[in-house]
Parts: structure tokens; C-alpha cells; sequence
């Protein structure tokens, strides 16, 4: 049947009526991948002497994600990439104590990164 059904493909690549012939429809048009939205609620949801868990929620508009990007920085100094996380949260360990820190999610695929999401600030 495998064998057959390969044929079949073959046989009636790019031609519409041959497809019809079959039962087939003809094959849809690929959409555009976009670039995700802005990653929403992002929120501390416990935090510990030098690890701290966020979670957040999908973008609303925009392409699907394939991965989120959580970032952080002290006031005044560049972001810096500090995770990534296929899922909405992530564990961030490994965190300087004392020090006010801001992080913020970013969702990606393909077609690139979205708009950051809001900062939370913390200090562990």
C-alpha cells in the first residue's frame, strides 16, 4: 500500500486535476512564520538563598514560541542571558545575594525574538 500510495504522489505532483481524479485536494499553501508576542505575567513564584523559580504566560498574539529566554540585569548594566526553557517557568539558580536584580522572559522561534516581557525585580 506504501508503495502505492508513493506512486500516487509522484504521479500527480503539481497536477490539480490528476489530485481531483484521486480525491485529493491540492496542497496548501505554507503560512508565514511570525515572530511571537510579548511574553505576559511574568512573576516570581518562590524564590530561595540563591535560586529563584518564574513563571509567565504565553504571548497572546504573534507566532507560536518554540523557547523562552529568561534574562537578567543589575540596574544600570547590559542583559545577559541566564536560561532557557521550553516550558512557561524555570528554576534560575546560581544567584548573587544581596544584590537587586531584574529579570524579564523573552519568547523565540524561527522567525525570531518577540517583544520582552515586563521586569520583575528581586533581591535574594
Amino acid at each position: 500500500m506504501k508503495k502505492d500510495l508513493r506512486y500516487a504522489e509522484l504521479e500527480t505532483r503539481g497536477k490539480r486535476g490528476k489530485l481531483k481524479q484521486l480525491g485529493w485536494s491540492a496542497p496548501r499553501e505554507k503560512a508565514a512564520l511570525e515572530p511571537p508576542g510579548e511574553v505576559r505575567d511574568i512573576a516570581i513564584r518562590a524564590e530561595g538563598d540563591t535560586w529563584l523559580v518564574l513563571d509567565w504566560n504565553p504571548p497572546g498574539d504573534g507566532g507560536a514560541p518554540a523557547a523562552y529566554k529568561v534574562q537578567r540585569k543589575k540596574p544600570d548594566s547590559a542583559w545577559e542571558l541566564v536560561a532557557t526553557s521550553m516550558e512557561l517557568e524555570t528554576l534560575v539558580s546560581g544567584q548573587p545575594r544581596g544584590l537587586e536584580m531584574q529579570f524579564r522572559v523573552v519568547a523565540a522561534n524561527k522567525a525570531g525574538e518577540g517583544q520582552p516581557s515586563g521586569v520583575v525585580n528581586v533581591v535574594l
